[in-house]
């Protein structure tokens, strides 16, 4: 069933579009103890590409703005994670396959 969004839904929507801010993998692992292994997982880039995030020099890239997002937002997810109920989450992945 197809409804309008409510006030409340878009003021949301603008809090959301802005935030969270970028968390690049350096700063990242600052906060989570996870190996290159794990970032793979968590960021879909190959161990190469991960590598070369850490690495110094000519040989170094910078991670593009929607992995720094994906990181934020799993940091956001961690460190909530006693708040956020798995039903949340359900419901979240279940709108994602209709």
């Amino acid at each position: 069933m197809r409804r309008s969004p409510s006030r409340r839904q878009w003021e949301l929507f603008q809090l959301y579009s802005t935030c969270p801010p970028p968390l690049h993998p350096m700063v990242f692992t600052q906060f989570w103890e996870v190996s290159y292994k794990e970032l793979e997982t968590l960021t879909g880039a190959s161990l190469s590409t991960i590598e070369h995030w850490f690495s110094g020099g000519r040989s170094r890239r910078e991670p593009s703005d929607a992995i720094c997002r994906r990181l934020a937002e799993i940091h956001l997810l961690w460190s909530n994670s006693d708040r956020i109920k798995p039903s949340l989450i359900q419901n979240w992945c279940r709108l994602q396959k209709q």
